[in-house]
């Protein structure tokens, strides 16, 4: 797994201790560096690109609440697509904010818009994405979406996870059947890149000569 963006080592541990995965993370932090929870850690700031390796190499690349935060999400697709194109295994799990959760459009609708500390407004995301937009960002730079789905408000962080927190959880995970788009809290979805012909040419001679 290549976790693009890992912001800390949680997600890590956990894939490493109930699936035993190997993992290569990519942070421009410096702290990570010894987090045995990594097989490789690469400090690098993603506004710069991607940096160079073997990126054929991974079964899944984790995109978790990163494109958001950079300040050219077209351009880090696009370079992403070339960089994993020749990868026809590499599924990509990618998700953010839904800027058209119910609680957004009602803020809106009584004239309100305030950044903040977390959540979808974080001050610190440089761009906001509904369904149709993270949706079409990921097609025009070349990925094939395979699934999507909606995630729930956090609402037993609000509201401790006792009984009314596990209900209104179950409430909004029943409303999100009804209309993702509304009631999704974040956007998850599920791609894979659209192979380059210069790969399937290739594939193809390799078949040839082997036939021969």
């Amino acid at each position: 797994i290549l976790d693009i963006g890992c912001h800390s080592s949680k997600l890590a541990k956990i894939l490493k201790e109930t699936k035993n995965c190997k993992i290569t993370a990519i942070d421009k932090s410096e702290d990570m560096k010894n987090d045995s929870s990594f097989e490789e850690y690469i400090s690098y700031d993603l506004d710069d690109g991607l940096p160079d390796m073997d990126y054929n190499r991974y079964d899944y690349i984790l995109l978790l609440d990163v494109i958001e935060h950079l300040k050219n999400p077209e351009k880090f697709m696009l370079e992403l697509k070339k960089k994993v194109d020749k990868n026809p295994k590499l599924r990509i799990i990618a998700s953010t904010g839904n800027v058209g959760f119910l609680i957004i459009r009602l803020m809106l609708l009584f004239g309100s818009f305030n950044y903040g500390e977390k959540g979808i407004l974080d001050k610190t995301h440089t761009r906001l994405f509904t369904f149709s937009s993270f949706k079409n960002l990921l097609i025009q730079n070349g990925f094939n979406i395979e699934a999507s789905s909606g995630v729930p408000a956090p609402i037993p962080l609000i509201t401790g996870n006792n009984f009314l927190g596990k209900f209104l959880l179950k409430v909004n995970k029943f409303l999100i059947f009804i209309s993702k788009s509304v009631f999704s809290y974040q956007i998850y979805f599920k791609i894979k890149p659209q192979i380059s012909i210069d790969f399937l040419l290739d594939e193809a001679k390799s078949k040839a000569n082997d036939e021969r």
